[in-house]
């Protein structure tokens, strides 16, 4: 089973042996080189190509290119641009949330749910991407962003995510894919380690002086996970599937996302500390990590004395929780998913819910033909 979401691909092969997941094997292909696109660049055209070159979360990723660049050069964003970029943050969050959420999903939905689920998810798409234009044109104020921040909210509601109550809404897309997995309890819970700004500089670190570290990051003697899942305290009723306490997560993060939007947009309040941060790394150096949709984003830059990238380096918060030894993978091994389509359709559902930026494809064989 394949879902298209972007360049570059997942393939998860998973050995099962008397109907438990005995050995997992993750693999991610990307398009090689992306960052040698930034060296030699002057160092400030770095937010707009990274904007740019990303077709997922290019709000998010410009953000944390303009954070690298800042902190390498000892600046730091107007409390103006940090409101602009706080909005257009959040309002790509949840949108993307709802769209990797819901075009995702591997189970098959009522043909009126998904159509109308489609409908919805463009009037989301419109709203965000009207909000992030304003911001880039420095439009900020409650007066050009509030009718679009309303058509955001709306179109959440109607996907199934309200203010009013922390359960989807009945007879809407995310009801209905609740109901999917409330009763499937293939996978049971682990208590999750958060990758949070407390990790940044062990992170940055590691990313600055180990070469293929942004393909296979660590830290020592932990498996860490990012993203709405552990953002969050836990949400729902404790006795609640996994896979179930994973969707209202998403759901959560799509509610708590729209509520600090609208706290910007009422009164000004902005808890930049939850959504973004930087700092210098050695020598003419700094990054940015973001919280996107997907979990912890980190650009890094190095700057030469001539102002132009040096170095450049990106994290994606996909390789830690598809990390060949991360979360995904304890999850998964030693689950009861059998090998039948039940167990495609199983693996491919916490894959969904750990929100991967690529493609993935899952290949489930008996341990003697894997």
């Amino acid at each position: 089973m394949t879902f298209l979401l972007g360049a570059g691909t997942i393939r998860i092969q998973v050995a099962v042996s008397r109907g438990l997941a005995c050995s997992v094997a993750v693999a991610a292909s990307r398009p090689q080189g992306l960052t040698r696109m930034f060296l030699g660049r002057m160092a400030d055209e770095a937010p707009l190509l990274a904007g740019q070159v990303f077709s997922l979360c290019g709000f998010a990723q410009s953000v944390a290119a303009r954070l690298a660049i800042l902190n390498a050069t000892d600046r730091s964003m107007s409390d103006e641009e940090r409101i602009g970029a706080g909005l257009g943050l959040l309002a790509e969050r949840i949108f993307e949330t709802l769209r990797a959420l819901i075009l995702q999903w591997p189970a098959p939905l009522p043909v009126a749910l998904a159509a109308s689920a489609g409908r919805h998810l463009r009037d989301a798409l419109a709203a965000s991407q009207e909000i992030i234009a304003k911001v880039k044109a420095g439009k900020v104020d409650r007066t050009h962003l509030s009718l679009p921040a309303e058509r955001l909210t709306a179109a959440a509601a109607a996907l199934g995510v309200t203010h009013e109550t922390d359960a989807p809404v009945l007879g809407t897309v995310c009801a209905a894919m609740l109901r999917d997995v409330e009763h499937d309890r293939t996978f049971t819970g682990r208590r999750p380690d958060p990758l949070t700004g407390r990790d940044d500089a062990d992170v940055v670190k590691h990313l600055c002086s180990e070469p293929g570290y942004d393909s296979l990051p660590h830290l020592p003697g932990r498996v860490v996970e990012t993203g709405a899942y552990v953002r969050l305290p836990p949400v729902g009723p404790p006795n609640d599937t996994h896979l179930a306490q994973r969707v209202c997560a998403r759901m959560c993060d799509v509610r708590t996302s729209l509520d600090q939007l609208g706290a910007i947009l009422g009164n000004g309040a902005l808890d930049w500390a939850s959504l973004a941060r930087g700092g210098p790394t050695p020598g003419a150096g700094g990054y940015g990590a973001v919280e996107c949709a997907r979990g912890r984003l980190y650009h890094q830059a190095e700057i030469g004395v001539d102002g132009r990238l040096s170095a450049y380096r990106i994290l994606a918060p996909t390789e830690w929780n598809f990390h060949p030894a991360g979360p995904f993978v304890e999850t998964l091994l030693s689950s009861p998913i059998g090998t039948d389509e039940a167990a495609i359709r199983s693996v491919s559902l916490l894959a969904v819910l750990f929100a991967p930026c690529l493609a993935f494809e899952v290949d489930i064989r008996e341990a003697a033909d894997a």
